[in-house]
């Protein structure tokens, strides 16, 4: 990996973390399930940029973080997404 990727990816990181305390306090006065997906999706890429910095740092975990892994909790996030964006 080299140093734009790993900057690119720990920004990701920075970013949806703080998405998600965003929209955990959002959450936690609204009370709506559209913002409780929102939160979950937003959970879910923070998730994947803590297995990819992890990744990045230890060797071991390499066996768990796999494209398809990471395409998968992608994929997670964009369905939690669009619930999000559902009309009742």
């Amino acid at each position: 990996m080299n140093e734009l990727e790993m900057f690119l990816r720990f920004s990701f990181l920075g970013l949806s973390s703080i998405l998600t305390i965003v929209s955990c306090l959002s959450l936690v006065k609204i009370k709506e399930m559209k913002v409780a997906f929102a939160f979950t999706g937003f959970l879910l890429f923070t998730l994947e940029g803590i297995l990819v910095a992890l990744g990045v740092f230890s060797s071991e975990i390499d066996s768990f973080v796999t494209p398809a892994t990471l395409i998968g909790i992608g994929f997670l996030a964009l369905i939690f997404f669009y619930l999000s964006l559902l009309k009742r």
